[in-house]
């Protein structure tokens, strides 16, 4: 008899964990404003198997960049309500990074991937090419942690690929 209240216990609780699940909620608003901005700018790109729309305004040349290359980007960050969050257009010199490293959140290496050298694109990544459920943020001298992309937040990219490295094969 004890077992069996246990178990109806646990399954319960189970239950109402599942059901409790802020998660959820959050990510029907994050599939809701990718949603409404595709709807509102007229993107009429499909997304591929991550999730992320890659929206070409200029044509590059040459081949498609490949994970390993070294690319030099000039980009500009936005959230999707047109806030800028940073760019560094106008900077004397462009972000390099090579494609598929660890420096660099999975959405650019997944993004980057559609480009060649000279292209100019609007990157749209879902969270999870991006800061993920946590987001990013930093510590000040003082311990205060300031969050500056929250959990569960698309963002949006202007990127031009003004630099390119093969790598050895």
């Amino acid at each position: 008899m004890n077992r069996s209240i246990y178990a109806i216990a646990a399954i319960l609780l189970a239950a109402v964990t599942i059901s409790c699940n802020p998660a959820k909620a959050y990510e029907e608003e994050e599939k809701s404003l990718i949603a409404s901005y595709i709807a509102e700018h007229n993107i009429n790109v499909a997304p591929d198997s991550d999730g992320l729309y890659y929206i070409e305004l200029e044509p590059g040349t040459g081949e498609l960049i490949r994970t390993g290359d070294s690319v030099g980007v000039y980009y500009t960050l936005f959230f999707l309500d047109g806030e800028e969050i940073q760019s560094n257009v106008g900077g004397d010199t462009p972000y390099r990074l090579r494609v598929g490293s660890y420096e660099v959140i999975e959405g650019w290496s997944v993004g980057l991937r559609h480009m060649k050298l000279g292209t100019k694109a609007r990157i749209l990544m879902p969270s999870s090419l991006a800061y993920g459920t946590t987001g990013f943020g930093y510590y000040d001298y003082y311990g205060n942690y300031y969050s500056v992309i929250p959990g569960y937040t698309p963002l949006l990219y202007e990127m031009e690929v003004v630099e390119l490295v093969r790598a050895r094969k």
